[in-house]
């Protein structure tokens, strides 16, 4: 016991004596940080006999992402590996082959300035003119490689010009990408005190070389896109409206993967969103109409089998998201709806040329101990969204349509569900579920 309390104040001693040579006027060097990360996804498929599903030729896949930035002050750096190896997980991206290196970049910021060079993600408004994001678990990743500036000059003001193209596999699309976007907050140049004032405008242009197949084209090699948005909030009450618009441009035959060099077609979107909330109560309807907004890097997408790039968005340049309550039970996400934003004609039967609809949410909280609400109080949410085609004239052979801007055409898709969550006690809680599901098929 002696020799362990000696041993101790030995130790403290040292340390102390370490400490106080320390020069408390020395400045520490500044050699930066490493961050990164490692992701692994694996599958090993089997046989499936009930079903008639063969094991395929490389039973075990798996989906690999390693990350490593390097930050110094204003500066960072990264780089992106991934590895498909053998090959990509079941119904990923064919593009997604082999090892290679994925996206790189390197960033430099200041309180004004934020300017990147290589791969970056980023999003104008909504996302219905550009979106370029990342989600490994659906297997997308539409970052462009190319240089981004962001510039600030107040705090009320946010400017964005960029250029590059798209990423595709571990390779880029043909198609080049320039565009701008401003964001302008106009709260403190009005003096609002109780709400808030913002809009903002975009700008997206997509050059691509025409096929010199195609003889006196109806179109321009570039492509272009705007848009405008307003946000207003004004205490509980918030509010969102954006419009978009893309320039005319030859719509793409989906059944035989061509462009339709006659039917030479513009597109735009328009959204509203409103809202109410406060303790207890939340309210939120977003109304949207979409017509051929389709927005590609490549005006072909390519071929691999059965699919095409479409079906793995890749090369999308947009995003529209489905407006739909996304449900905890598995039964009711069987048939889940995929936003109709673009030009399909396959049969007589179905011609669509995009999709019109909205949701409501509707959320309140019964207070403790009322009536409703008993002692633990009482959560219901109430849903309701349905989406339709649009309403107009529609023609197969040879490809035509005129669209109405208001009213539905053939429904897409509805869902009306009640959701009521009580606890009964400490340990016991209940939850009842109504779902009423339409799905077009």
């Amino acid at each position: 016991m002696r020799f362990q309390s000696l041993l101790l104040t030995a130790f403290l001693s040292c340390s102390f004596f370490a400490i106080a040579q320390v020069d408390s006027t020395e400045v520490k060097k500044d050699y930066g940080r490493i961050f990164g990360g490692f992701e692994s996804n694996s599958q090993w498929y089997l046989n499936d006999k009930g079903r008639g599903i063969i094991q395929p030729e490389d039973p075990i896949r798996s989906n690999n992402y390693l990350f490593l930035n390097y930050q110094i002050k204003g500066w960072t750096a990264g780089v992106q590996v991934e590895a498909y190896e053998k090959n990509a997980l079941l119904n990923y991206n064919p593009e997604f082959e082999g090892t290679d290196v994925a996206t790189y970049f390197i960033n430099y910021k200041t309180d004004k300035f934020d300017v990147t060079a290589g791969y970056f993600y980023e999003q104008f408004g909504n996302g219905m003119l550009l979106r370029a994001w990342e989600d490994r678990a659906l297997g997308i990743n539409t970052a462009l490689r190319g240089g981004r500036i962001i510039y600030r000059p107040s705090d009320n003001v946010r400017l964005t010009a960029l250029y590059g193209q798209q990423r595709t596999g571990f390779h880029v699309s043909d198609g080049k990408i320039f565009g701008f976007d401003s964001d302008f907050q106009l709260s403190q140049l009005l003096k609002l005190d109780k709400s808030d004032l913002s809009f903002g405008m975009s700008y997206v242009g997509r050059h691509e070389d025409i096929d010199p197949s195609i003889e006196n084209p109806k179109f321009d090699e570039i492509t272009h896109g705007i848009s405008g948005r307003v946000n207003y909030s004004y205490n509980a009450f918030y509010s969102n409206f954006e419009y978009n618009y893309k320039s005319k441009d030859a719509v793409l035959n989906r059944i035989s993967n061509t462009l339709d060099e006659n039917l030479i077609k513009d597109g735009n979107a328009v959204s509203l969103n409103l809202g109410y909330s406060k303790q207890g109560l939340g309210i939120d309807a977003t109304l949207r109409r979409t017509e051929n907004m389709t927005f590609l890097s490549e005006r072909v997408p390519t071929v691999s089998g059965d699919n095409t790039s479409l079906n793995f968005n890749d090369k999308v340049l947009n995003f529209t998201p489905a407006l739909t309550k996304q449900h905890h039970s598995n039964l009711a996400n069987i048939y889940v709806y995929q936003a109709q934003a673009g030009f399909d004609f396959k049969d007589p039967r179905i011609l669509k040329v995009g999709e019109t609809g909205g949701q409501i949410d509707l959320f309140y909280e019964f207070a403790k101990d009322t009536k409703f609400g008993g002692r633990y109080g009482t959560k219901v949410a109430l849903n309701m969204a349905s989406w339709y085609n649009l309403p107009g004239q529609y023609r197969l052979i040879p490809a035509e349509y005129e669209t109405n801007f208001f009213g539905v055409g053939t429904k897409y898709f509805s869902d009306y569900n009640l959701e009521v969550k009580k606890q009964l006690s400490e340990n016991w809680r209940t939850g009842f579920y109504y779902i009423n599901q339409y799905y077009n098929k």
